[in-house]
């Protein structure tokens, strides 16, 4: 079994800065707890971003009274320690991407019934209302390490680790492509 201990307080404080820096008001109310588990800097030769999951309900029941989270980021250990602090804050903002609150829905009324409504491409049009749960709290999700979650976390830091810079090169390289592919068309 791999150990997984609490981050130190450090690494929470972090946390509420990149919240409170970049995540406001969409996480307000958002507990955040983090772990560190024994594990590699690399997967597979593939960096080791940990991950972000929804705090489960059976975790909740063995917090002490007064006390919440919403969400879970596991950090690795053996990466942690190669990060500088600006690339461990850039981490952190990743992984704060993740946690995400569920909006409801635009409806419209179809037939006496309301149906959601859809863009152009058949997806579900969101207000900027978020879903509660029965006792009134935020309804929470944790969204997939995904282009639209690199997309915000690189706006903010730029491409700050090596995964990131070569995935620069490698759209650089492919827009030269097609750039050249297209002059060779054009000519003939």
């Amino acid at each position: 079994m791999t150990a997984v201990w609490p981050a130190d307080q450090s690494v929470f404080e972090l946390v509420e800065k990149v919240k409170k820096k970049h995540h406001l008001p969409r996480l307000e109310e958002a507990g955040i707890a983090v772990t560190i588990k024994d594990a590699k800097a690399f997967v597979r030769n593939r960096f080791n971003w940990g991950q972000t999951t929804k705090f489960s309900p059976a975790a909740k029941v063995h917090l002490p009274e007064g006390m919440r989270y919403d969400f879970l980021i596991t950090l690795a250990s053996d990466a942690w320690v190669l990060l500088s602090d600006y690339q461990k804050e850039a981490l952190v903002d990743l992984r704060v991407c993740c946690c995400q609150v569920e909006y409801e829905p635009e409806v419209q009324e179809e037939n006496g019934k309301k149906k959601p409504v859809k863009d152009k491409w058949g997806r579900t049009v969101y207000t900027n209302v978020i879903k509660l749960d029965d006792e009134g709290n935020p309804k929470w999700k944790a969204a997939p390490l995904d282009l639209h979650v690199i997309q915000d976390n690189i706006a903010r830091y730029g491409c700050w680790c090596q995964d990131l810079i070569d995935l620069k090169s490698t759209i650089k390289d492919a827009e030269l492509r097609v750039v050249k592919s297209n002059v060779q068309i054009e000519e003939v």
